[in-house]
Formats: structure tokens, sequence, C-alpha cells
């Protein structure tokens, strides 16, 4: 029989850097879901949990290029050290997130318990989240983790002058774990992008950053898909998948803070997440941005918890 103990569900309560309120009740929602579904799943495994360190929206921001920063440090950093510890004990962390800004604390974490690996990222999302306080138009610091875990400025596409009190968040975001970002930028592979701007793009060009579009996907299948994903990751020692529900299309998954049409179908998300799941350099898996506010009824999340509850034996039975 398996032992539950090698998993363990992070539980990230915060919304803190996303550009609109309710992902913090994603995982609410979810175990609410199972509960509906008569599913035992959170009796199963262990769980922590991080908060937020207080109600982001009580109070005004003191930054513009990126909101809530200094709250966002104190939670990305409480994650990584999670996550590290996590991994030092060879346990697969399942991390259930609010706004995807999680995604650049899970890096750190995992970069801390593998310092001398190289680590991949596969990104599931509509998004490219690689802004930076120098690139964003609306400083919502959930659309600035992977440039955080790449240590990356990208000053030259600069529509904004940080103050230095975001600078210096900003610089101990992005080097939380040595004087180099935590992985390198060639080592992301997206998956169902969508929906970004010319100085991210710029980011992608410049460091050959894998995309496979859904009209990719479409095309070469999920099976195709997997192959092309590995191949290119070919080179990690270990790999995170990073999973953001607007990745797929809100036809299916309105319940997201910041949907985009024509993306993956509920089935491509569920198939691509199995067969990635399977593979054993996989280490961590995350889910973000469940914004239950935005649902247009009660199964959009029990849809959701379905996927991850699949997700999660599938992981059983390869880990």
């Amino acid at each position: 029989m398996f032992d539950t103990s090698k998993i363990k569900l992070i539980e990230v309560y915060s919304d803190i850097a996303a550009s609109k309120k309710g992902a913090a009740l994603g995982i609410k929602a979810l175990k609410e879901s199972s509960e509906n579904l008569s599913s035992t799943y959170f009796k199963k495994f262990l769980s922590e949990a991080i908060f937020n360190e207080n109600d982001p929206y009580s109070e005004k921001t003191n930054f513009k290029n990126a909101k809530y920063i200094d709250k966002t440090y104190s939670v990305i950093k409480k994650l990584a050290n999670k996550v590290k510890d996590l991994r030092h004990d060879n346990i697969f962390p399942i991390i259930l997130a609010g706004d995807h800004s999680s995604c650049a604390g899970t890096i750190h974490g995992l970069k801390m318990a593998h310092k001398e690996d190289e680590i991949g990222v596969v990104y599931i999302d509509a998004h490219a989240d690689i802004h930076t306080p120098y690139t964003s138009e609306s400083g919502n610091i959930h659309g600035m983790p992977l440039a955080m875990a790449c240590g990356i400025d990208n000053k030259k596409s600069s529509i904004n002058n940080p103050s230095k009190e975001e600078l210096e968040y900003w610089d101990k975001l992005k080097f939380m774990v040595s004087k180099e970002g935590s992985i390198k930028p060639e080592n992301i592979v997206y998956c169902a992008l969508r929906d970004f701007e010319k100085a991210e793009e710029n980011i992608i060009k410049k460091n050959g950053i894998n995309v496979f579009t859904v009209e990719d996907i479409n095309y070469n299948g999920i099976k195709n898909t997997l192959e092309n994903i590995f191949d290119k990751l070919s080179n990690c020692k270990h790999i995170y998948v990073s999973f953001d529900v607007d990745s797929i299309d809100p036809l299916y998954v309105p319940g997201t803070g910041v949907p985009v049409p024509n993306g993956l179908t509920y089935n491509q998300a569920l198939q691509l997440n199995l067969g990635l799941i399977k593979n054993e350099k996989v280490c961590c898996w995350e889910i973000a941005e469940i914004n239950p506010l935005y649902n247009e009824s009660k199964n959009d999340t029990e849809k959701i918890f379905l996927m991850l509850e699949e997700v999660t034996r599938t992981l059983i039975k390869h880990y």
C-alpha cells in the first residue's frame, strides 16, 4: 500500500498579488467540492497552510509598480522554505495556491533543496507571468513570478521607474537562494500561452523559451506534446509542473480571475497533467488561480477538484 506520507499538501491562502480578490478562497472551494462528492481526499494527506500577512485589501499598498511586494515577499519566502523542507525529506509537494505568484516560492524552494541540479518548469497558463516592476503596466505581482525565479529585470523593455524600496524587495525575491536566478529561462516550457505583452515576448524570444500554444497542442496531440516537453527539458534532473486553471477555456471552467478565451478543453488539461505527473523527474505539482467568485455553478470547482484527485491518484501509482 502506498505511503501517503510521501505526499503533502501545501495550502497557500493568498491572493495578495492578484488583480482580483477571490483566489484565496479557491482552497476552501476545493474542500467543499470534496465533501459534496463524498471524497476523503483531504483526510488522506497531511497539509500545511500559509496565510496572508493581513487582509491585502484592507489597506492601500505603498508600492505602485509591484503592489503589496512586501506582503508577497513574506508569503513567497514561507512557501520556499516549506518546499525545501519537504524535498529534503523526499516528499512530493502538491501546492494548492491562490494567486500564481506562488510559483516563485515553489521554484526557490526546489532550488534550495536541489542546489547543484538543473530544474525545469512546465508552466501551463494563458499568461507568461514574466513581467517585472520595470515592465508591468498593472503592477500586479502574480504576473511576475517567473521573472523572480529567473532573476530577470528586463530593463530594455522598461516603462516604469520602480522606487528604491520596491527594488530592494525585488532583489530579495529574485535572489532568495543565491546571487543568481533559481532557474534558467531556457528551462521553462509554456503550455497554452496566449495572452502576453511585448516586454514578455522579448524575454521569451531572447532566451529561446519553448512555447506550446493551444494550436500546437491541438495539432500535435497530448502524447506528442508530452514527448516534446520532456525532450526540451532532458537536461533537467527535476521538473516542476505549475498549472493555472486559466489555461482552460472559460467555456469549461469560468471560475478564475483572468479568463482568456481559446484555451485548452477540460479534457486536454486533464490529460496533459496526467501525462506529466507520470514522469519520474516531476517532483512537485501546483494548481493556482481557482476563483470561486467567478463560478457559474458549484460544478465549476467540482471539476477542478476531480482533476486534482485524478492527478494525485496517478501520482501515487508512479511515485
